[in-house]
């Protein structure tokens, strides 16, 4: 997992290429003006969902995984709190759909807790279960999210 914000520091040299030019995509594209949907950068490979996204409370989420791809979430405005925790592939499924690459599961050992606010983002690998769209306060709240799809191969 990585988690920073847009504009530090930091070039992201560490960061695989797929990922640095995700993040140059969103460094250079008002994605707040953008319509809600999918664009695609390097077609099936890398695309980016920009979606209008509302929070939930933490009772009755579940977190997710992925096999095929990684999710680098951004949020241009607003924010969420976001659960992570290793996947170690023993644990129990909820409910899964291979066929859109995600599986919920029933619950994570060792779950810790992310803020991200407005110019974060958030790198989550095949390994990294995650729970999004987690409540900041005591109600929801909606705010412009964008998810890039990175496929794994990229990486070999």
């Amino acid at each position: 997992m990585i988690f920073s914000k847009l504009g530090a520091k930091d070039p992201y040299t560490a960061c695989p290429k797929a990922i640095r030019e995700v993040l140059h995509f969103f460094e250079t594209t008002d994605v707040l003006n953008l319509a809600p949907g999918r664009y695609e950068l390097q077609g099936d490979d890398v695309y980016v969902n920009v979606m209008d996204m509302t929070t939930h409370p933490f009772e009755g989420s579940h977190p997710e995984v992925h096999q095929k791809y990684i999710d680098l979430m951004y949020w241009p405005e607003g924010g969420e709190r976001i659960g992570v925790a290793p996947y170690l592939g023993t644990e129990e499924i909820y409910e899964a759909h291979p066929e859109n690459d995600i599986a919920l599961l029933e619950n994570v050992a060792d779950e810790s807790i992310l803020l991200a606010t407005a110019g974060c983002f958030a790198v989550f690998f095949p390994w990294d279960a995650h729970r999004p769209a987690l409540m900041i306060k005591d109600t929801p709240a909606t705010s412009r999210k964008c998810v890039a799809k990175i496929s794994i191969q990229l990486l070999d």
